[in-house]
């Protein structure tokens, strides 16, 4: 699916409709960032309450997240077995594979699990944000300025996993080397007019100067005709 990138004239925002959550879902799985997320603990992230269809494996993994750092500080034996069974669980729903790309995605947005949102600065709760639409692998993916309060080494961790998102991407970034390496179609709106450039950003440049010489050859030509 084509990775699409606002260039220049795209406004900075281009949803300021603003909900009690960042990630919006229907039934496409559309994950959306655009404003700050929920004031409740970072264990949303975890467990990603957006996701549709999850139910009862939502509740055994916030159950096992909660257990497993109880037994970090004291442990009976009716704890270890129920976290056995909790473990069982998970591995009869496959929701290893989901709390895999949870575990990744905290690491590489040096998220702490453990935090309390309303704590984090608005950088932070951006990233929140950002971790809650990747672990969700949505069919279509809106993201806002990704790369705003990311260090390099997540820039980069960012781009391949977007590069190898199977769904559809469409973003709006004012990081000309991110929008270069990500997107595969550039869309422009520029006073009013809307344009399509299939390619990366560095072809949409290229384009754009042939236009423009092209345009002021043919006006220079006309100016010329009218003069003789």
């Amino acid at each position: 699916m084509p990775k699409t990138g606002g260039a220049d004239e795209v406004p900075n925002r281009v949803n300021t409709n603003s909900k009690p959550s960042d990630l919006r879902i229907t039934d496409m799985r559309v994950a959306e960032i655009v404003g700050a997320p929920f004031t409740s603990a970072l264990l949303k992230i975890y467990t990603n309450q957006g996701i549709i269809g999850l139910g009862e494996v939502r509740e055994i993994m916030v159950a096992y997240h909660n257990l497993s750092h109880a037994l970090s500080h004291s442990s009976t034996p009716a704890d270890l077995n129920r976290l056995h069974e909790l473990q069982h669980a998970l591995e009869h729903a496959d929701a290893w594979r989901l709390s895999s790309r949870i575990d990744a995605a905290i690491d590489r947005l040096h998220l702490s699990p453990d935090a309390i949102i309303a704590e984090l600065s608005g950088g932070q709760r951006k990233r929140v944000a950002l971790a809650q639409a990747l672990v969700l692998e949505p069919e279509v993916l809106l993201l806002d300025e990704p790369t705003n309060h990311l260090d390099i080494e997540a820039i980069e961790w960012l781009q391949e996993l977007l590069k190898s998102h199977a769904g559809a991407l469409m973003f709006v970034t004012h990081d000309r080397r991110f929008l270069d390496e990500v997107a595969t179609r550039v869309v422009e709106l520029d006073r009013g007019k809307l344009s399509s450039f299939a390619g990366t950003y560095s072809e949409y440049r290229r384009r754009k100067d042939e236009i423009k010489a092209l345009l002021h050859h043919g006006l220079m030509a006309g100016g010329g005709a009218k003069g003789e």
